[in-house]
């Protein structure tokens, strides 16, 4: 499974403020200043990309390479906009309207195509496509039909690439009104799965058993859109641009349940508090079950009012041991069956022999495994622990500061892997990471039919593809057809371009596999500097 940490075109914070709200932005690549008046212009229409008429009002920013709006227009009643008295540079656009995403031009995912202007450039016809808000809205009601007020409403997204190691990650959560009334506005394209978490208002827990009211002894298991309790069951959402979808979920009450185990005595000579029950939705921990009933004279812990569901139990400690559940009735847990979770500690090497002071290391799960799917934690002069990480298989990044260090080896005791992904099982022996500088800038042109091509997805891939989690850098070319793979470290790669190739699952070699002996050959070696020029031009290949 593959699970590509690419240096991307981060988005970021706009200046300038738009209307009475700010924008967002994609960082244009880097090029000469652009502050001084020329005298090339940008013009084009504004149109909604779900119905294709224009749109009227809209606000046209032009963006240079540090993010400052150098030049606006307001569309008029059939969409057009100009910007006039431009120097010859490279500009990224963005549109803003009420009722649209923010976007900028051409956009996909976190890349988008600048606009360069200059002598025989055509930046006068351009066809901004603005993509609407899709919203998500519904009700939570239950066995009577009555409303659910604060409930929780859980949005997630669903990988673009199913059985990839990509994983359904959340991305939203809405609080119902007294109407039982959620919404979510501004959401992209896509596909989705939606859950909900309540506790019925008049639900009593705990106690004896002989003294519990069953009546009231009651729990909302967590319910999946279409209604039903059961998470593979759960009906995908699929939302488009400008669509206003409804989506209502009806919950009902079912018996709670009690959880017990033997408590661990604690340094002081008591039961308890070293045990943690997590919820897990979707692979996501979204909550804990905190109804705790501690019984410190015969040292059982009691856990009251647990909702049915799927859930991971920590019991911290040395070791400290994780416990996967799967619970729908009363029963007796045992701590001491669960897997260790472990104490990851090891140190960086870098090959360029200097390891820096500080820096951050990630581990980032790729596995379909439950619990926590990302740690973090820092390197103090090249020496970092992790504690309590689940067994599982994981992918390492590192950086310092703002600067990627990519993860090209990893050493933990007799298994020696290229690569940044890491098999972690009990008792972990001590991990050296190979970190190597990403310093360099490729720069270069894609070209169809001899001339630059606009918004094909560029891709550089290395040779190695042990590599490819850590090593792959992705871009977009812009209206001249011009590129940059920022953060690449020394290595063989070959670089690829690919029309419409947005949908393709670029994260997978065998899909990649077609287009490398059409793509060109690329060296960094440690020797590059910080930018390398492509001598050829990259073909660019239909999808």
């Amino acid at each position: 499974m593959i699970l590509l940490v690419a240096i991307t075109r981060r988005i970021a914070p706009v200046l300038a403020v738009v209307l009475l709200y700010g924008c967002t932005y994609m960082s244009a690549q880097e090029t000469p200043s652009a502050n001084a008046a020329g005298s090339y212009q940008i013009a084009g229409v504004l149109v909604n990309a779900a119905t294709g008429e224009p749109v009227r009002r809209g606000v046209i920013q032009a963006l240079n390479e540090g993010g400052r709006a150098v030049a606006s227009s307001t569309t008029d009643n059939e969409g057009r906009f100009t910007m006039d008295h431009l120097a010859a540079a490279k500009y990224q656009l963005t549109a803003s309207k009420h009722g649209f995403r923010i976007q900028s031009y051409d956009e996909h995912e976190e890349f988008a195509s600048s606009i360069v202007t200059g002598a025989d450039k055509d930046t006068t016809h351009l066809n901004f496509k603005l993509t609407p808000n899709a919203v998500l809205y519904g009700t939570v009601t239950d066995d009577d039909g009555e409303s659910v007020e604060n409930a929780r409403v859980m949005l997630f997204k669903r990988p673009r690439f199913p059985g990839t190691s990509e994983r359904t990650a959340q991305v939203d959560a809405a609080t119902t009104d007294d109407t039982g009334a959620y919404e979510f506005g501004n959401i992209g394209p896509g596909e989705y799965l939606m859950a909900v978490a309540a506790e019925p208002w008049y639900a009593v827990h705990g106690g004896a058993t002989a003294r519990r009211n069953n009546a009231l002894d009651v729990a909302y298991p967590v319910t999946y859109f279409d209604s039903t309790t059961d998470e593979q069951a759960a009906t995908p959402i699929e939302l488009t641009g400008g669509l206003r979808q409804e989506a209502n979920i009806s919950i009902h009450a079912v018996q709670a349940l009690h959880i017990s185990m033997n408590a661990q005595r604690r340094p002081d000579g008591n039961f308890g508090g070293g045990e943690e029950l997590q919820q897990i939705v979707f692979g996501t921990v979204v909550g804990g079950a905190n109804n705790y009933d501690y019984s410190t004279s015969s040292g059982v812990l009691t856990m009251d009012g647990v909702t049915p569901g799927h859930y991971q139990l920590i019991q911290h400690g040395d070791p400290e041991r994780v416990l996967d559940l799967s619970l729908s009735s009363n029963q007796q847990v045992d701590p001491g069956s669960a897997g260790s979770a472990n104490t990851i500690a090891g140190r960086v090497r870098m090959l360029s022999g200097a390891v820096p002071d500080e820096m951050t290391i990630s581990l980032e799960r790729i596995d379909e495994g439950p619990g926590e799917t990302q740690y973090a934690a820092e390197a103090h002069q090249g020496r970092f622990r992790f504690d309590g990480v689940a067994p599982g298989e994981y992918a390492v990044s590192a950086s310092g500061g703002d600067k990627p260090m990519p993860v090209i080896a990893i050493d933990a005791g007799a298994t020696k892997r290229a690569g940044n992904v890491i098999t972690i099982r009990d008792r972990t022996p001590e991990v050296i990471l190979t970190l190597n500088e990403a310093e360099t800038r490729v720069e270069g042109l894609a070209k169809k039919d001899g001339r630059g091509f606009p918004g094909a997805m560029m891709v550089l891939l290395p040779k190695n593809t042990a590599q490819w989690k850590a090593l792959t850098r992705r871009d977009q070319t812009d209206s001249d057809g011009s590129f940059a793979f920022r953060d690449v470290a020394p290595g063989e790669y070959t670089a690829v371009a690919i029309e419409d190739g947005w949908t393709l699952n670029w994260t997978s070699p065998a899909a990649m596999a077609r287009y490398l002996s059409g793509g060109t050959e690329v060296t960094v070696s440690a020797n590059s500097g910080k930018q390398v020029r492509l001598a050829s031009p990259v073909t660019v290949q239909m999808r």
